[in-house]
């Protein structure tokens, strides 16, 4: 049995599924807005605002976390 230890040998992912997040981004924002809405006619606005949210949200931190790994470390 081979030794599968996964951060210190992570699992080397290609450039075409930083694509995943996308999709992923959309299902949290579906699930989380349809438990917490009180308004079911402002439920895909509401969706579509968290959605790009957090894509926003996370390329801030992409850009943050490359700028820190360019010239800090």
């Amino acid at each position: 049995m081979s030794d599968w230890r996964p951060f210190v040998n992570p699992i080397q992912m290609g450039r075409d599924s930083l694509w995943l997040v996308v999709p992923l981004c959309i299902v949290l924002a579906v699930v989380y807005k349809t438990i917490r809405i009180r308004n079911l006619r402002r439920l895909p606005l509401q969706i579509l605002s968290l959605w790009v949210y957090i894509l926003v949200g996370l390329a801030v931190l992409a850009f943050a976390f490359f700028l820190l790994l360019e010239y800090f470390a």
